[in-house]
């Protein structure tokens, strides 16, 4: 399958729950692909960031199996982006009220970077609503469970609103540069620029800032004890040359952490293996589902209401 053979849909997810207490009705967009048992796929932070443009040489490689859906995060890509406080547990919320509005259960989540701690915060959080998780390269899920890079780890730069330090982000987290296309960088440059957009992005980072100093918010973003009573079978993928999240620290962390977890390294990928070696991940990823197998009758099509072509 092209990798533009995919659907581009939105819904209407309501009574999604934010930072204190704010409720709202979010038009959230998403691409699809294939049918079968449902896999959300959600993407990592950074400016420009969507669905299509986080997952898109991946999501054909799954599609032939399953019915595969990137959603945009609230405040990302074509999703709608309220001028509110955001978190990591925003945009968990936001995953869950996408799954119920969908008529979702037992869904495989995957999640690249930032969105790997979305995703596994959601199976934390709704067990019995999840099947597995695979978690790309994730320096926020490795921070959660108290790991530290040890300085090795190269900052994202801030993005300051022009196509230059959006190129500069882009280069930092894709190694192999035949994949950062001008269409791909047009795309996220233009989501970039949409209103509200770089608000969403400026809260996270204060959001950031403000979990070092407050052990409410610590508490909540915290998962160590949790992860390791986790019932549902993950698995972990990490680009040996990730220079955000690197291998050699926060990933052998991840392993050393959790040994029986399948660890699976790409090698020459960077922070998102699934643009660098999609083929790769997606055969880890293949195997990995097709190890707990697909439910006879499962993975039928709801009929979803409020959903129009983007």
């Amino acid at each position: 399958m092209h990798n533009d053979e995919y659907a581009s849909r939105s819904v209407v997810v309501p009574h999604v729950r934010a930072m204190r207490e704010n409720v709202y009705g979010v038009h959230t967009h998403y691409v699809e692909a294939g049918e079968g048992e449902p896999v959300i796929l959600v993407h990592g932070g950074g400016p420009g960031a969507s669905g299509a443009s986080g997952w898109g040489r991946l999501l054909p490689l799954l599609s032939g199996e399953f019915r595969v859906l990137a959603i945009d995060l609230l405040g990302s890509g074509y999703s709608d982006k309220p001028l509110v406080d955001y978190s990591f547990q925003t945009l968990v919320d936001h995953v869950a009220g996408f799954i119920d509005v969908l008529g979702l259960s037992r869904v495989r989540l995957v999640g690249n970077s930032q969105g790997a701690y979305v995703a596994m915060k959601y199976a934390l959080d709704h067990p019995a609503r999840v099947r597995q998780v695979g978690v790309i390269a994730t320096g926020t899920l490795a921070t959660a469970v108290g790991l530290r890079d040890g300085g090795h780890a190269l900052p994202l730069p801030r993005f300051d609103g022009s196509r230059a330090s959006l190129e500069d982000f882009l280069r930092l987290i894709v190694n192999d540069p035949r994949h950062l296309s001008d269409r791909l960088v047009d795309a996220r440059y233009d989501v970039a620029s949409l209103p509200g957009h770089r608000e969403m992005l400026d809260s996270l980072w204060d959001y950031r800032r403000l979990l070092v100093q407050d052990s409410d918010q610590q508490q909540v973003f915290s998962v160590r004890e949790r992860l390791a009573q986790l019932s549902v079978p993950w698995t972990m993928i990490w680009g040996a040359d990730d220079r955000t999240a690197p291998l050699a620290s926060l990933g052998t962390g991840m392993r050393e952490l959790y040994p029986e977890v399948p660890f699976h390294v790409v090698e020459g990928a960077g922070h998102q293996a699934q643009t660098d070696a999609p083929q790769e991940v997606a055969d880890v990823l293949l195997a990995f589902f097709r190890s707990v197998g697909v439910m006879e009758g499962q993975g039928q099509r709801p009929e979803v209401a409020d959903t129009w072509a983007k």
